[in-house]
């Protein structure tokens, strides 16, 4: 008896399998033919539309997110104008409608298959519909919904973080700076009173879109951040003065050296090497004759390069750890 069933669990996922290869071929076949010819009347295309759909099981869930993964795939992967196409087929099949039934369940599995879903179609409509899920009870959820609309809306998408609670990961920074860029959204009004936000991965997004933006308004904001009592605030402060090249940082820098962690003290030496002047010299020259570890040894005797210091082109006696370190600068593969 055992057997029996097991044999037809194996065979109905068999058929299934099969089920789901047999459509995915005449998927195919459909947009073959649909993308590819001439631009058809609203009857005639709304007349394909139907008759395509009783060749496959489109009653069934499976076929219909099989249908939406292959316009999904399409729209990234073909060149041309084919985007209002591909859309007009979605909402023809009655796609949007579905995904909207299966975010009304309240189901989290579901809330966040149509979230992503609606992200990787581009479909900006549906962004007024994803925006109350930014403040939705579970934080995976929100963090989606925040993504999803900020790719999706066209009009000052980034005012939803004024409205995110959250604390914005490491992770979330790439993908949102990811979405400002590809979609190159204006700088936001906001930066300003973020730069005081209570939440700290707050303060550190609002710098990274100064860095962003070259946004050079907030230089004194920057400077000031140096001596946050936050370590991960002031990293990213210090990462903003290398890249937007904040002179008037360089005393700051140095006062605040000695206290902070071997990493950070790297990215200070190369905030240094970029805008440094003669005291940035004097202040790496100090910090290769001093008892130091290896690593900001180099990072300070590179950034003595870097400033083309005659500290640099000095001879160090042979055999010297400086003379070790200088040609390790010069040649890394030594």
């Amino acid at each position: 008896m055992i057997i029996f069933y097991l044999f037809k669990i194996i065979k109905n996922r068999i058929d299934a399998d099969n089920q789901e290869k047999v459509t995915q071929y005449k998927i195919y076949g459909f947009f073959s033919k649909l993308l590819f010819e001439e631009e058809l009347g609203d009857d005639l295309f709304n007349e394909k539309i139907q008759k395509f759909k009783q060749k496959i099981p489109f009653e069934k869930s499976w076929c219909k997110e099989l249908m939406i993964e292959n316009i999904i795939d399409l729209d990234k992967n073909l060149k041309g104008s084919y985007n209002h196409l591909l859309t007009k087929t979605y909402l023809q099949l009655g796609l949007f409608n579905y995904m909207k039934s299966l975010l009304e369940s309240g189901k989290p599995y579901y809330i966040s298959k149509v979230i992503y879903f609606w992200r990787e179609l581009g479909y900006s409509a549906s962004a007024k519909i994803i925006y109350p899920y930014v403040k939705h009870e579970n934080e995976q959820i929100r963090t989606a919904a925040l993504l999803a609309y900020i790719s999706l809306s066209d009009k000052d998408p980034l005012h939803i973080l004024d409205d995110y609670a959250d604390r914005i990961s490491p992770i979330d920074e790439i993908k949102l700076l990811d979405i400002i860029q590809r979609k190159k959204i204006k700088k936001p009004s906001f930066i300003g009173e973020w730069l005081a936000h209570e939440r700290p991965s707050h303060v550190v997004f609002a710098l990274k879109l100064i860095a962003h933006y070259n946004a050079l308004e907030f230089k004194a904001n920057v400077i000031a951040l140096l001596n946050s009592e936050n370590p991960r605030i002031r990293e990213s402060a210090v990462e903003v003065t290398r890249r937007l090249l904040i002179a008037d940082a360089e005393q700051t820098l140095i006062n605040i050296y000695d206290r902070e962690e071997d990493k950070v003290k790297i990215n200070i030496i190369a905030s240094l090497a970029q805008i440094g002047s003669k005291f940035s010299e004097a202040f790496l020259f100090q910090i290769v004759n001093s008892p130091n570890r290896s690593e900001l040894l180099l990072a300070a005797m590179k950034g003595l390069k870097e400033l083309n210091s005659e500290l640099f082109s000095q001879e160090y006696p042979e055999g010297s750890v400086l003379a070790s370190v200088k040609k390790h600068v010069l040649d890394p593969n030594i």
